[in-house]
């Protein structure tokens, strides 16, 4: 006896689950956000530990477990002006910063636009001058000391510009010249045949459109000048101590002045934060401006 037999096989069922375009692009935009503020809490969480330690007296910044409601004071802000030379300090370090920046405006600014349009000196000077500055600024400490007593520029701000400069202007002559390379050379070559000479390009043409560029670089050269502790310490006296020197006197034999300390360092902080937010479209573009041509 024949018979059809018939085989019924049913096939697993699997299920497949598909992500539509949008949901890709949340769950992305989700991942990026969690990245952000994770990062963002990083950097924000120990610059408010200090804001609210500098309002606090000893006995409360040290208490553990650590205390987030109390009564605010002022004492320790009270004694950066009254018991310590603060607003000193703080003036020595706006005026060496400030100088040091004009200074490789005035020289980095001029040598960065020769290699950008000229070549000036072609690869082996521009590689001399990026080599300049990633030399380790210990190595030179002590020549510089020598030089500095020779020359009587101890305790003086001249000594110390002049050793900020030595490294402030290869970086701004390096990151100038992406920028000046960033205008386009048509419009420098349209100034030229309506008669303007190389000094009246690059002062009414070609310094405006990098401005941008010449604010971020500005910027970054203050902030070394405003930050930089080796030289400072080994170059200035009582008399142009800057702030990152008269901070790290605030660690004794005695113990660490914590109030004073935090003090101080939102003193130092605040500053450079609201030039920073001030100009902050500069700054952003400028940081872009060389990527982009």
């Amino acid at each position: 006896m024949t018979g059809n037999r018939t085989n019924k096989t049913s096939p697993r069922s699997t299920r497949r689950f598909y992500i539509t375009q949008s949901q890709r692009r949340r769950i992305e935009t989700m991942v990026a956000y969690t990245i952000v503020i994770a990062a963002s809490l990083i950097v924000i969480l120990p610059l408010l530990w200090v804001l609210l330690t500098s309002f606090k007296t000893r006995s409360i910044a040290y208490s553990i477990p650590p205390k987030w409601i109390f009564t605010p004071t002022l004492e320790n802000y009270d004694a950066l002006l009254n018991k310590y030379p603060f607003p000193n300090y703080f003036l020595n370090s706006a005026i060496v910063a400030s100088v040091t920046t004009l200074l490789g405006l005035l020289i980095g600014a001029p040598a960065a636009y020769s290699f950008a349009r000229f070549n000036t000196g072609g690869n082996f000077l521009r590689g001399w001058v990026l080599n300049n500055r990633t030399m380790p600024a210990i190595v030179v400490l002590i020549p510089f000391f020598l030089l500095a007593q020779t020359f009587h520029l101890q305790n003086t701000y001249t000594g110390l510009i002049i050793a900020y400069f030595t490294f402030s202007a290869p970086f701004m002559i390096w990151m100038l010249i992406s920028f000046f390379e960033g205008v386009p050379a048509e419009i420098e070559e349209a100034a030229h045949i309506d008669g303007a000479s190389t000094l009246q390009v690059l002062r009414h043409v070609t310094l405006p459109l990098a401005a941008p560029g010449i604010a971020a670089t500005s910027i970054l050269t203050f902030l070394f000048a405003w930050n930089e502790f080796l030289f400072a310490l080994i170059l200035t006296g009582n008399e142009t101590r800057t702030l990152p020197i008269a901070i790290a006197n605030f660690l004794t034999q005695r113990g660490v002045e914590i109030g004073e300390l935090s003090a101080a360092t939102m003193t130092m902080i605040v500053p450079v934060v609201l030039l920073t937010f001030s100009i902050r479209g500069y700054l952003v573009r400028g940081l872009s401006f060389g990527g982009v041509k």
